[in-house]
């Protein structure tokens, strides 16, 4: 498994879908002006998204996207899973890693398993719940892939 550029601003985009204040979707444009990062780029990672069953699409006027479940219920390695679908669990490597390589893997992948994208809010706002700051979730998630 491995956590690429393409997983952490998927990752970003489902924990600004989470933290919206607003019950209404979330449209791409949000998204994009919240990460600085393409629409276009979005709207293909949108797509794995959807089509993992990670993401509701609301079509029309107010449209966007929604979470398909409660954040507690997503995990860090299904979006991973969703994004990298090649990289999931066929790592490649010489014979002689393969054994060690694998099994490294996969107590990544079951570790995150266990974190999903609630823990992750939760540990961001624990960060700060002593703090009079506004909660600064973006580099909060940049602290916390820094330090996993």
């Amino acid at each position: 498994m491995k956590l690429s550029a393409k997983g952490r601003y998927a990752i970003k985009a489902l924990v600004n879908i989470a933290t919206s204040d607003s019950k209404s979707p979330k449209t791409l444009l949000e998204i994009s002006k919240y990460q600085g990062i393409s629409l276009s780029y979005l709207e293909q990672l949108f797509s794995l998204l959807r089509k993992n069953n990670l993401v509701n699409g609301v079509r029309g006027p107010g449209g966007g996207y929604t979470l398909k479940d409660s954040p507690d219920n997503i995990s860090i390695a299904s979006i991973i899973k969703a994004i990298n679908p090649e990289h999931s669990n066929n790592v490649n490597f010489d014979k002689t890693d393969d054994a060690v390589w694998n099994k490294f893997s996969n107590k990544l992948t079951d570790y995150l398993d266990t974190v999903t994208l609630g823990s992750l809010i939760d540990e961001a706002k624990s960060n700060h719940k002593e703090s009079n700051d506004d909660i600064d979730l973006e580099q909060e998630l940049e602290n916390y892939f820094r330090q996993n």
